[in-house]
């Protein structure tokens, strides 16, 4: 009895002693509470603030862009957008954010794919689809899922597979698998595939797959490919296959998944499948998708918002500021976007000039931010926005935002205001530029009424340059199309396969084209500089000339008869060409065929000095340099002096033609005249940065003399008995220029014209190509001749008396480039460099050279007289003229020339118009 009571005595002494360890915790905790609320209090409350306080970036409003005379042609207007961002502390449904969204805001005209491509895009987005199956489909579903999921190999079984078969059941199991083959291996794939797979009659093109495609279409058709992978990449690849098995369910459990879990596994394998949706669910779930998408955007960190829409419409606005506390983490911001300049009827203008801008794209995101820009920026991508974006491109100001810990903004403060870009004066004048679109469009449209007109033709590309600056004056294509549609999503997405994207590209700089006849000054040259022949030595053409075992036909029938230097020119003949493709492969000696590489090594050298097969130094991205073509045959130099053999940019043929316009001075071509500081006040200009002087790239290797025998060439074109005459006469000023008509293998041909005015003192010259535009035969003055004479004149009515010639008896003003690279002036077009004595010559008749006779003889200096005066006798004429070469080897309806390839058979017969 008494060891029990002994016992329970001990009971009540530990429950007390309990209690006051208890006790003594919670006055710990007390006095814990006390000092941080008490003492620490102020400084976990800086702390706080330090971690609700945010720095959002401001836009910086981008550079204008503005004529030679200032007026703005692009801008920047205020507009509306939607932006999300998912806020500190909330869990937004995303999903049902942009389901209201979707409610509200119109469709942009977005990509309607398939069902397959829904469900796929859902499942990507990890979204859902409101599809609710009846007993019968969920069933039919089920029963096509189950043999997809029999073949399936058990895990136990991917390690004794070959690297072939774990890459086709990764396949399988819907696993991106990145590319198993080197280009040695992709090669060898593609000559599998298409041996076997390529049968008579069937059209298929493996060129262009991707190598997943590839693989997968080699793997649809049981081809057994020999792959070997690396034993990282195999060891990664069969982690990645053992999870995805693993994630899949047995066929017996299929029947207790969701309609939307039977869907992704029927999108795993690609099964066809139908939605059961209506048009309007099925387009509704496409915009609700694709605004969840903008939402999501995975290249954004969490904190940056996310432009959903921009260019909301006012009743959008309207309605999404009534709901935003429906709509968590969607904001309405003010931002700027640029507007482009209308021409007066408001149509486009300056579409391959300007440029656009858009939001960066996810693979640049790194290269951007490294340079101080945010993610949400907009930058240029074409044309002078992305050329000059560096200046364009302002510095964007910084706003600090408080926020509470519901992430409910308290207070903004300006950190930093934003600071406008630079803005760039163009050289060209906008209402010049204007006209020229005006003029293709309304040539082009006429031209097209033609009956005789190709039904090919489509396009046609017009360039203007001040060819003692290197100024460009004018680029006009057409078609083209409105840049403010870059910045109307809706307009852009239903107008873009058949307005934008056929005219997207630069033809200017990108395209090239056969020059033709257009290349002939310089063939003309290359052969006076080669010592090949003097100006006045005249050649009989009588219709053609052997060329090895080719007979190359000139495109008049019966020849041109007489013809010297500048008369090639004049009437575009061929033959005479031809000769001098002779005489230049030839004066190698008894091994000139082994040695024909060198001649057109040659042709690339003169062909640099003119800007042809080089870069220009344009001031637009993306130049490219033309075709150079490797085969170096006999016959190909033949082609090479008419014209038929590299082809090159218009922007190409424009520094040329400027380069013998101006004397020999190769100057960079430019858009950019000016670069001036920012301002906020659009009626005010800023300060001028940089002034963009002409640069002299090179001076050419022709001696000046030479060169004004081509410059009298080119003006005897627009002269009675030229080839461009009717598209010339009349103008109240002098014109040189040049047609060629360009063959391409195809039923139409192309039209090509060089040319610059006033002969006498240059102060523009132009390009105008219209490919596809002629049928055998017809002359490219009909195709491009009216644009190039409309544009003079329009020229001269916008800048009255700069292109009337120099009073006679005084020497033409030097152009305006200060050659920099060598030290002096530019030599007038009119002087060459050098005085020219005239030839003897005496002619009798019309200038066109029919019934003429006369003497004709080299002159000294090698140099002929201007126009008329420096002509060769004509066909039939009495007077004595130097053959081609001695002896003569007559060739019936050919010229009279030794190198005529006499003995040679005539195996083929070609007859280019390049003219």
């Amino acid at each position: 009895m008494e060891e029990k009571k002994e016992l329970k005595s001990h009971i009540p002494a530990r429950l007390n002693i309990l209690f006051i360890i208890v006790f003594l915790f919670f006055v710990a905790i007390i006095l814990r509470l006390a000092y941080v609320q008490l003492v620490e209090g102020e400084q976990y409350r800086h702390q706080l603030e330090k971690y609700s306080i945010r720095e959002l970036p401001i836009s910086a409003p981008r550079g204008r862009i503005l004529d030679k005379n200032g007026v703005v042609l692009v801008s920047n207007k205020p507009v509306y957008s939607i932006t999300y961002v998912e806020e500190q502390g909330q869990d937004i449904d995303e999903e049902q954010v942009a389901d209201r969204l979707a409610k509200i805001l119109a469709m942009d005209g977005e990509k309607i794919g398939t069902d397959e491509d829904l469900l796929k895009t859902t499942i990507e987005l990890n979204s859902t689809l409101p599809v609710a199956f009846n007993r019968a489909e969920t069933e039919e579903l089920i029963g096509r899922l189950i043999p997809k999921l029999q073949k399936v190999p058990k895990v136990s079984e991917l390690e004794a597979m070959s690297d072939y078969e774990l890459v086709k059941t990764a396949i399988y199991v819907g696993l991106h698998v990145r590319s198993p083959f080197d280009n040695k291996e992709r090669e060898k794939v593609l000559s599998m595939m298409k041996t076997k797979l390529n049968a008579p009659g069937q059209a298929l093109t493996f060129d262009d797959m991707s190598d997943l495609e590839l693989l997968k279409y080699a793997i649809s058709t049981n081809m057994q490919l020999n792959l070997t992978l690396d034993k990282d990449d195999r060891d990664d690849l069969l982690k990645e296959v053992k999870y995805q098995i693993g994630k899949l369910p047995a066929p017996d459990e299929l029947k207790n998944k969701s309609d939307m879990d039977l869907l992704r596994y029927a999108s795993l394998f690609s099964l066809e499948i139908n939605l059961r949706l209506t048009e309007e669910q099925r387009l509704f779930q496409w915009h609700k998708l694709s605004l969840l998408k903008e939402m999501r955007s995975a290249h954004l960190p969490s904190y940056i918002p996310r432009r959903v829409k921009v260019n909301i419409s006012e009743n959008e606005r309207f309605q999404i500021e009534e709901r935003l506390s429906e709509l968590p983490g969607i904001s309405v911001v003010l931002e700027p976007v640029r507007e482009i300049h209308k021409d007066p009827d408001g149509s486009a203008f300056g579409t391959h000039i300007l440029g656009y801008t858009n939001a960066i794209k996810p693979e640049n995101l790194k290269e951007y931010q490294a340079q101080g820009y945010n993610p949400t920026d907009r930058v240029g991508v074409t044309g002078l926005e992305a050329f000059y974006e560096r200046y364009l491109r302002g510095k964007d100001g910084i706003e600090e935002v408080h926020v509470n810990k519901n992430s409910e903004t308290l207070e903004r403060n300006l950190k930093r205001p934003a600071e406008p870009g630079n803005d760039l004066v163009l050289t060209l004048d906008w209402r010049f530029q204007s006209k020229v679109e005006a003029i293709l469009k309304e040539e082009v449209e006429a031209f097209k009424k033609r009956p005789t007109t190709p039904k090919e033709f489509k396009e046609a590309h017009v360039l203007a340059l001040n060819p003692n600056t290197g100024e460009i004056l004018a680029m006009a294509s057409y078609p083209d199309y409105d840049l403010n549609l870059y910045y109307d999503r809706k307009e852009f997405n239903k107008r873009y396969s058949t307005e934008i994207l056929p005219n997207e590209s630069n033809k200017f700089i990108y395209a090239a084209y056969p020059p033709a006849s257009t290349y002939k000054p310089l063939s003309v040259m290359i052969a006076l500089q080669e010592g090949l022949t003097n100006p006045s030595e005249t050649i009989i053409d009588r219709g053609g000339l052997n060329v090895g075992t080719s007979y190359k036909r000139n495109w008049k029938p019966g020849g041109h008869g007489p013809v010297n230097a500048r008369r090639s020119l004049q009437v575009s003949n061929n033959t005479y060409m031809y000769e001098m493709a002779v005489r230049l492969a030839r004066r190698a000696g008894k091994d000139w065929i082994s040695k024909l590489p060198e001649q057109f090594s040659l042709l690339r050298y003169y062909n640099a000095q003119f800007g042809l097969g080089v870069k220009t130094g344009i001031d637009l991205p993306g130049e490219r340099t033309g075709v150079i073509n490797k085969n170096t045959h006999y016959g190909n130099l033949a082609d090479a002096l008419i014209g038929q053999y590299d082809i090159f940019t218009p922007i190409q043929l424009g520094q040329y033609v400027s380069t013998i316009a101006n004397g020999g001075y190769r100057l960079r071509p430019h858009l950019v005249r000016e670069i001036r500081s920012g301002n906020t006040d659009p009626l005010q200009s800023g300060k001028t940065l940089s002034v963009i002087e002409p640069e002299v790239l090179n001076r050419i290797d022709i001696d000046p003399k030479h060169l004004k025998v081509i410059q009298e060439g080119m003006r005897m074109v627009t002269q009675m008995g030229g080839t461009a005459y009717r598209t010339f006469s009349g103008l109240p000023f002098s014109v040189a220029a040049k047609t060629g008509t360009a063959q391409t293998g195809k039923a139409a041909e192309n039209a090509v014209l060089i040319g610059y005015a006033p002969y006498e003192n240059p102060k523009i010259a132009f390009v105008v190509v219209a490919p596809d535009s002629l049928r055998d035969g017809t002359s490219s003055s009909d195709a491009t001749g009216y644009v190039a004479r409309r544009l003079l004149e329009a020229y001269h009515e916008l800048n009255p008396g700069v292109l009337a010639p120099a009073p006679a008896g005084t020497a033409a003003a030097a152009p305006e480039s200060a050659a920099a690279s060598t030290g002096g002036l530019v030599p007038a077009a009119g002087t060459a460099g050098s005085a020219a004595t005239a030839p003897s010559t005496r002619t009798t008749g019309s200038p066109t050279g029919t019934a003429a006779t006369g003497t004709t003889a080299p002159a000294a200096g090698g140099t002929g007289a201007a126009s008329a005066g420096g002509l060769a006798p004509a066909a039939g004429s009495s007077g004595s003229t130097t053959p081609a070469t001695q002896p003569p080897a007559a060739v019936p309806g050919g010229a009279v020339s030794s190198l005529a390839g006499s003995g040679a058979s005539r195996a083929t017969t070609t007859t280019p118009d390049t003219r």
